[in-house]
């Protein structure tokens, strides 16, 4: 019902934002508190800098903020996390612009037999600002978002106790919302979600581990759009078969309620199956699911084999191939694969998730995240790097609004002191949907950046 958070990321392309990213190598901070600021200044070039469909070329100022506090005990972690982007000089706008805002605020405590841990995010995303897979986790019309501005906040809490005991209980609570601004799309609606689940686990034996479960999950769509919540409850076990070999099974009885621009009730169980075995470079998984669909096609189903390997000592691979269908759909494959191979100087990494997902207009989606990305240090003071990213949205009913959205960049660096760096780089994003004509922005820009990092 809802999308499986993809995993793929290229950081690298951080160096285009310009945050976290050092100008010169620094030594490791001991353990305890340690806090870093990046602060980086550059002129920039764009020839359709809003990305607006007949956008204007403009030349301008950009300072990047960023600020990380880490502080780790052996019992608790806490993380602070914020930054800012500040346009100056931009056309028709005023003379100082707040835009790409984000903070992270984190705390874990844990002892052997219970753990608890609490996280806050705000994030405010701008029509040209490179996209994240995170910003598409409930619906995925975002990448139809050509003017204005998309702001996400969010709070998770996560505790259990008895994690050693003959009974233990814990849970998980994660609450988003969504909002827009400086927009008359349509189709990008206001929304919250709320996904919160419980159970209780009996350690009859160290491998058999029986549990009780409930779970509940509430999509609200502000305005048009289709409401849904899920009541879920259910029991599963954990089973090991052999040291090597173990199985997680579980059946739920699900209630899905829709309302606003649909209204109706859809119930029945859900059952999931997924064996696990180690081997001398990895595992290798199976997993079979039949979930209770919310749009009226019917059951849903999904199928995958993993494999998580290690190739060498500098290279992974993780990958899963699959697919899902409903009673009333055809199949469609699943893929997910990760690549990571690093060499002295470089790096090389690649990502490719497909997702399932269901969106405030209860249309079902299959999308699509490809990320690429090298990284080279030339010498011991520059280094040059290039990512790639393509997003697509792929509707499965009969009136699709397919969309997608890729972004290339270009980047080099050069320390010029052991704090001050030069930063350097261009970029091309293209952006198409069938319900709109395409828009594309090209942009270059040069600059400083210096790196401040201490333990208090």
């Amino acid at each position: 019902m809802n999308t499986g958070r993809a995993r793929h990321k290229v950081g690298a392309f951080a160096a285009l934002c310009g945050i976290g990213i050092a100008a010169h190598a620094q030594e490791a901070l001991p353990p305890g508190i340690t806090a870093s600021f990046d602060v980086t200044q550059r002129l920039e070039y764009s020839d359709n800098p809003d990305l607006d469909i007949e956008g204007d070329p403009d030349f301008f100022g950009r300072t990047i903020l960023g600020f990380n506090l880490e502080s780790a005990t052996s019992l608790q972690n806490f993380s602070l996390g914020l930054g800012t982007d500040i346009e100056e000089g931009r056309n028709d706008k005023s003379s100082v612009d707040l835009t790409n805002t984000f903070l992270r605020l984190g705390y874990d405590r844990a002892t052997r037999n219970a753990s608890i841990g609490t996280s806050l995010r705000y994030r405010e995303s701008d029509a040209t600002t490179t996209f994240f897979d995170d910003d598409f986790d409930n619906d995925s019309n975002a990448i139809d978002q050509d003017t204005g501005t998309r702001q996400n906040y969010g709070f998770g809490l996560i505790g259990a106790i008895g994690v050693e005991a003959p009974i233990g209980a814990s849970f998980d609570v994660d609450y988003s919302e969504v909002r827009y601004s400086g927009t008359d799309d349509p189709d990008l609606t206001d929304q919250s979600t709320l996904d919160t689940s419980a159970q209780v686990s009996f350690r009859i034996d160290p491998r058999i581990i029986p549990r009780l479960t409930a779970k509940y999950f509430n999509f609200d769509a502000r305005g048009d759009g289709t409401n849904r919540e899920t009541t879920g409850f259910g029991a599963g076990v954990l089973l090991e078969f052999s040291p090597l070999l173990t199985g997680d099974f579980e059946a739920t009885y699900d209630s899905i309620e829709r309302t606003g621009d649909e209204v109706a009730t859809d119930d029945g169980v859900s059952f999931s199956a997924e064996l696990t075995r180690d081997l001398t470079n990895g595992t290798l998984g199976a997993r079979l699911s039949s979930e209770v669909s919310s749009n009226g096609d019917g059951r849903r189903g999904f199928f995958t084999v993993n494999r998580d390997m290690d190739l060498s000592r500098r290279a992974a691979l993780s990958y899963s191939l699959g697919g899902t269908r409903s009673e009333n759909s055809s199949f469609e494959p699943l893929v997910d694969v990760d690549y990571v191979y690093a060499l002295p100087t470089s790096q090389i990494s690649f990502g490719l998730s497909q997702q399932f997902n269901t969106n405030s207009d209860n249309e079902e989606q299959i999308n699509t995240t490809l990320n690429a990305g090298y990284q080279h240090q030339v010498n011991s003071l520059s280094s040059i790097g290039a990512d790639f990213s393509l997003f697509d949205r792929n509707e499965l009913g009969p009136q699709a609004d397919d969309g997608r959205r890729v972004d290339f960049s270009l980047s080099y660096q050069y320390a010029l002191t052991r704090d001050w760096g030069l930063v350097s780089g261009v970029s091309h994003i293209l952006s198409t949907s069938d319900s709109e004509e395409d828009r594309s922005s090209n942009t270059i820009f040069v600059g400083l950046q210096r790196n401040f990092s201490w333990n208090p």
